[in-house]
This record gives structure tokens, sequence and C-alpha cells, in this order.
């Protein structure tokens, strides 16, 4: 079966305020994604998951360990962690970064200078390691903490937003990496972009004010909850028009998104009604469901 991340009913509070109330998931080999907007309790989980932030309640256990149990060294040593914005020492190069990072986590210097030249090498950061890290771009920035994540040889990886702030060209290139690496892991990431966590994830856990809305592979909580694709009209000169029962919800400035049963039954029905009363209908568009809807469907909100 491989290494499990199991969070069995995680709290925590600050000043008196609950910021994770009771979550709990499962996260095996293949990749797991914690989805939800800022402030949904996230990063606190990670924080608790990864042994950086000790739970008011509740426990976490890595291939089996307690992480604040007897074995919890252990624990943290079967588990790669890359936070949001890792603390690298700017005016290191990449190399002596992950020498650093190494010894910190227990390997000897000759280890750590295999294992910082190996993880190079395998990232695409090779031909860049005398480079100071201040050079690197956001881009190198985030391989490097893979790497980083990866000293030692974890069973599992925890990654926090590890695209955020990227372009998509660099996104698409880390997820190409994140990919190879994390064949046979258990890889545990958050996430607030819907896409990306339909895309990439194999299962999804949907936090919303520190609670788990739902769980479950992508598919699953698209057909369970928001099975119906969505028409938007963007139309000028009118307010959103119900139309035989289709009831419009306001998805922006002169944006009218309707959930319908067949897309291409009601694409000209709704285009008939708006230039009925004379509005001026600059597009109209098909979307099939995806988890952004499901998120809105669980919580009323948008991501």
């Amino acid at each position: 079966m491989g290494c499990v991340i199991e969070a069995l009913g995680l709290v925590k509070a600050f000043g008196g305020r609950r910021v994770v109330d009771g979550v709990s998931f499962s996260a095996g080999v293949g990749f797991t994604a914690l989805m939800g907007p800022n402030g949904a309790g996230k990063t606190t989980t990670l924080s608790m998951v990864v042994g950086a932030l000790r739970p008011d309640r509740g426990s976490v256990r890595v291939c089996g360990f307690y992480m604040w149990g007897r074995d919890g060294l252990r624990a943290r040593r079967l588990l790669g962690y890359a936070p949001q914005d890792m603390p690298f020492k700017d005016k290191l190069s990449g190399y002596e970064n992950l020498v650093w990072i190494g010894l910190i986590k227990g390997l000897g210097l000759f280890e750590a200078g295999r294992e910082a030249r190996r993880l190079l090498e395998e990232v695409g950061l090779y031909e860049h390691r005398g480079k100071r890290v201040a050079l690197y771009s956001g881009g190198m920035r985030r391989k490097l903490a893979v790497a980083a994540a990866l000293l030692g040889n974890p069973e599992a990886l925890v990654l926090d937003e590890p695209t955020s702030g990227l372009d998509p060209v660099a996104r698409a290139d880390l997820w190409d990496l994140l990919a190879k690496v994390g064949r046979g892991r258990a890889v545990l990431f958050t996430t607030h972009m819907a896409e990306e966590a339909q895309r990439r994830a194999d299962f999804v856990v949907i936090m919303h004010e520190g609670r788990v809305a739902a769980a479950g592979r992508p598919g699953e909580l698209v057909a369970k909850y928001a099975p119906n694709p969505r028409v938007l009209v963007y139309a000028e000169g009118a307010k959103g028009i119900e139309v035989e029962g289709a009831r419009p919800r306001e998805a922006g400035p002169g944006v009218y998104e309707y959930e319908v049963a067949d897309a291409s039954l009601w694409i000209p029905k709704l285009a008939e009604a708006y230039l009925r009363v004379g509005a001026k209908v600059w597009r109209i568009e098909a979307r099939e469901p995806g988890l952004e809807e499901v998120f809105f469907a669980l919580t009323g909100r948008r991501l």
C-alpha cells in the first residue's frame, strides 16, 4: 500500500478562535490536494501534519508512526516538507543551501554533498548549482525547495501552495517535475486553485472555515455535488432573466450564470430571451462543471 499520511481529528485555536476544527483525512500514495481559499486553515493543518505546530487535539500518523508520540523523530524523517516560502540563505549557492539543509536533517557532510549534487541533477538545476539563490527565478527557487524536501529520500512529501505566484509556463514545468519525483510517494499539497486540484490530484479534501466540507476523487465530487453544466450569458442592458424556471445567478458585473441539464438546448433559449428585451448580448458560453462549482455548491462562495 505504501506510506499514508493520516490526520485524525486535528484542532487548533489561536486567541480563542478555532482555525482548524476537527480535520481528518488520509493521503496515500499519489497526489492529495487540500483545496480551499486563503483562510480556510490549510497551512495551519499542514504545519500540524509536518510536526511544526502541536495540535490542541487530534493526532498525525506518517507511515504508521505518530508525529507526537515516541516515534515522532522517525515520522519526521519519513516526510519531506516544502513550505510556501522556503527559508533559503540568499547569499549561498543552490548547492550550499542543500548541503546546509541536509546537515540540519542529520546527514553527514559527505552524504549531504552527494545528495545535493544528485538532487540538483534530478530537478534540473545542476548547471546553476554554483549560482547564489538570490539570483534564482521564482520557478528555480520552487525546484530547489522540492530538492530540499527530497533530502533523505522521504516516503512522503508535503508541499504548501507549490505553484503559487508562478507564471503558467513555470507552473507546468514544476508539475512535470512533481509528477516525476512524486511517483510511488504520498504527496500532500495545498492549493486555492480548483483547476489545479482537478487536474493534478488523485484525491481532494475541500476545506472551508477550518473544516472538511467534502473529500473524494475529483470526478466523484463533481458527480455528487455539481453534475450539471453552466451557461454564462454576458449581457448589457438587462438584469438576469428567469427563463422557464432556470434562475440566473450573478457571476460578475453583467454576467449571469444558469445551471441547466443540457447546455446545447439552453443556449438558444437564453439568447432569444435576452434579445427579446433589447439586451446587448456580448457572449454566451457553456462550462462543464468542475471543483469550482463543487465548492460553490457546498459553501455558497467562490474560491
